[in-house]
């Protein structure tokens, strides 16, 4: 039997202020397109079993297109007559009782198995025994639902989570689950170990069988030079699984790092962004940039507004400087581009200035002008 494992597919996801011909958020539109992707491929494998380990939507109640999106798609696998298991990630729970879960209204879908009200389920599909835990937001149920979990005996097993096994598949997300490390073992029963939640495909090696797809499209900077697709599993009697990776193709994330800005000139800093820009093919890529070790004036004469005229095919750029204080330290925390640079100056004014109340006033003209610059506006 063959098993086609995808995750993470955050149907509704959206992100950048740019929209498509149709109207349609970019990135919204980037998710969909993965996710027909491995449709398509799915559709030409044909698969005994499908298995999708969480998140299928980006939040627990998507709005009006991811859901007709949805279950467009899920009819075209309905139609082929292939079964499909969905499992409830985090970002798909409801957090109170008043919400309805939202994979609930795939039940009405031949042959798709939503797996949804924080509670395990074991679902026989031919020779194959799909066990399902769906996240469960509260620590004590799930600890009781782990207890119901068991092997099928003369079935092979596959079981299904959506949760960090171990503190480096952690997301840093509001509500996610760390599976309880006492209980990892217990997972060295099942044939194979689909797992969601960490958006990185790889192995891990603390389990016999176990492995992570990764999402479908790129949501940040870590998933950057990192591929995304689906894992293919074909289970043979008396044999060890061994997943086969196929990737699907996805809007490029590509990263320039300048390093030790402060040693450089500005005109130095801008012939090492640019000699690496051409090194490199940013045509409707997200791009994140970032400048280490860079003082306050050498990034005021590298606005946003000059680093992006140097890349305009790019679809988006991602500033990013970690700046060297005024007293020659070096400061830990990032700046992005979302953190308005004309701030940057006004603070950096404020500092050098030994008249506060002149420092402030200076720095309240400086914002002024700066603005009329970014905007390309000129004041006699």
């Amino acid at each position: 039997m063959r098993i086609l494992h995808f995750s993470d597919t955050h149907l509704g996801y959206n992100d950048l202020d740019k929209v498509t011909r149709q109207g349609v958020n970019l990135r919204e539109q980037d998710f969909y397109d993965a996710f027909v992707q491995v449709i398509d491929r799915a559709l030409e494998i044909k698969p005994d079993v499908i298995i999708h380990s969480g998140d299928f939507f980006h939040r627990p109640s998507p709005a009006n297109r991811p859901m007709i999106f949805a279950l467009e798609q899920l009819n075209r696998i309905a139609k082929a007559k292939i079964p499909i298991v969905i499992i409830a990630g985090n970002h798909s729970t409801p957090k109170t009782i008043y919400t309805s879960p939202i994979l609930q209204a795939f039940k009405s879908i031949s042959g798709v198995y939503p797996i949804f009200n924080q509670a395990y389920e074991n679902i026989v599909l031919g020779g194959m025994a799909i066990h399902g835990l769906p996240h469960i937001n509260d620590e004590r149920l799930m600890q009781e639902q782990m207890d119901l979990i068991a092997p099928v005996t003369g079935k092979y097993n596959v079981i299904m989570l959506h949760t960090s096994i171990g503190k480096e598949y952690i997301m840093d997300e509001y509500g996610e689950q760390l599976f309880p490390k006492e209980r990892i073992e217990m997972l060295d029963q099942f044939d194979y170990v689909a797992l969601g939640h960490w958006h990185n495909q790889q192995r891990v090696k603390k389990l016999k069988s176990g492995w992570y797809c990764g999402s479908t499209e790129r949501m940040s900077e870590t998933e950057i030079g990192k591929e995304k697709g689906f894992y293919l599993i074909d289970f043979k009697k008396n044999k060890q699984v061994a997943p086969e990776f196929i990737t699907i193709p996805t809007r490029p994330w590509l990263k320039i790092e300048i390093k030790k800005c402060k040693e450089k000139t500005t005109e130095e800093i801008e012939t090492e962004l640019t000699t690496a820009l051409a090194k490199i093919n940013v045509v409707d890529a997200l791009l994140s940039v970032y400048f280490v070790d860079i003082e306050p004036l050498q990034s005021i004469a590298l606005s946003n507004r000059k680093i992006n005229d140097l890349a305009p095919d790019a679809t988006h750029i991602q500033i990013k400087r970690q700046f060297i204080s005024t007293d020659g330290t070096k400061q830990n925390n990032w700046n992005s581009s979302t953190e308005t640079l004309d701030q940057l100056i006004s603070d950096f004014i404020i500092e050098s200035t030994s008249d506060k109340d002149r420092g402030k006033l200076l720095a309240d003209k400086a914002r002024y002008y700066y603005d009329l610059f970014q905007r390309g506006e000129r004041k006699g």
